[in-house]
């Protein structure tokens, strides 16, 4: 996870795959800082909730479900 300060207070995390250093999601929304995030079972989104009071929901694109390994 990479966290980026942008604008004002505004705040961007990243998550970038171990093995491949690909981006594939981000939270971005949040006023301050992120206390958690959480995966849903099925592994199509996931949660932030952030020092703002805000729990967030997020879907990841339908392209990350498409990835196909190239050997």
């Amino acid at each position: 996870m990479d966290h980026v300060r942008s604008r004002g207070s505004n705040v961007l995390f990243r998550f970038f795959h171990a093995a491949y250093e690909e981006e594939f999601g981000r939270v971005k929304g949040h006023f301050g800082p992120i206390n958690c995030v959480a995966f849903h079972p099925d592994g199509k989104s996931y949660s932030s909730g952030g020092e703002d009071g805000y729990v967030r929901i997020h879907y990841f694109d339908p392209q990350y479900f498409d990835f196909e390994l190239e050997v």
